[in-house]
C-alpha cells in the first residue's frame, strides 16, 4: 500500500477516534470534558512540552505559563462557564481550529503547490490556506446561528463581518500550527509527541485550538462587557 496513503488512513482513523472520545465526554458532561481537558494538558506538560524548550531557563518557565497553561484553563473556564447556558460556545474553537486543519489538509495535498512559509513548515500552501478559509466559513455559517451570545451579533447578519471573522480566526489558527512548527525546528523534531498516529503528540493537534480559545476568550470579553 502506498506510503501516503498509509498515513491519510492512519490520520483519520486517529481524528476519528478522538472526535469519538473528544466529543462523547462533551456530550456526557462538562465535568468529564474537563477532566480530559485536565489530562491531556498533564500529557503535554510531562511528555511533550519539555521536549520542545528547556525547562530549566526562567524564561522558558514564563512561557510555559502563557503556552501551553493558559489557553488550557481558558478552554476549560469556557467549558465551566457556558455548558449549560451556550452549549456550542465552547466548542467553537475545536470547531475553527479542527475545520481549519481539515479543510487545509485535504485541499493542500490536492491542489497545493505554492508554499507560505517552506523554511519552517514545507506542507503549508496557500491552496491549503484556501481550503481552511472555505471551511471554517462553512463550519461558522452553521455554528454562529446556535451560540446564544453571538446569534444577535453582527457576525450572523452581515455578510462582510463573517468573512473578515472566518478570515481572522482562519489566520489565528494558522499562527498557532505555525509557532508550533518554530518550536519543533528549533529542536529538530518532527512532531512534538506521537501519542496519536498519523498526526503526531497532543500539542500537533491541539497546537491551533489553544491559539483559537484565546481569541475566543477575548471575544466573549468583547461581546459580553
Amino acid at each position: 500500500m502506498n506510503q501516503q496513503l498509509i498515513e491519510l488512513l492512519k490520520r483519520t482513523l486517529t481524528g476519528v477516534a478522538l472526535l469519538v472520545s473528544f466529543g462523547g465526554a462533551y456530550l456526557h458532561s462538562a465535568t468529564l470534558f474537563t477532566a480530559a481537558l485536565v489530562v491531556l494538558l498533564g500529557i503535554v506538560l510531562r511528555w511533550e512540552w519539555s521536549n520542545l524548550v528547556d525547562l530549566q531557563k526562567p524564561s522558558r518557565l514564563a512561557l510555559s505559563v502563557l503556552y501551553p497553561i493558559m489557553p488550557f484553563v481558558v478552554l476549560i473556564w469556557l467549558t465551566n462557564e457556558f455548558y449549560v447556558t451556550d452549549f456550542y460556545l465552547p466548542l467553537l474553537p475545536f470547531f475553527i481550529a479542527w475545520g481549519a486543519d481539515t479543510g487545509g489538509y485535504v485541499v493542500g495535498k490536492l491542489f497545493g503547490v505554492h508554499k507560505m512559509c517552506p523554511t519552517i513548515s514545507p506542507g503549508k500552501s496557500w491552496e491549503g490556506f484556501a481550503g481552511s478559509v472555505l471551511s471554517v466559513f462553512a463550519i461558522c455559517s452553521y455554528v454562529l446561528p446556535k451560540i446564544a451570545l453571538l446569534s444577535a451579533t453582527v457576525l450572523t447578519t452581515n455578510f462582510f463581518a463573517l468573512a473578515c471573522f472566518v478570515l481572522a480566526t482562519t489566520s489565528i489558527a494558522f499562527i498557532g500550527g505555525l509557532f508550533l512548527s518554530v518550536l519543533k525546528r528549533k529542536e529538530g523534531l518532527k512532531d512534538a509527541g506521537s501519542l496519536l498516529p498519523g498526526h503526531g503528540g497532543i500539542l500537533d493537534r491541539f497546537d491551533a485550538v489553544l491559539f483559537v480559545g484565546i481569541f475566543t476568550l477575548l471575544l466573549v470579553l468583547f461581546v459580553r462587557y
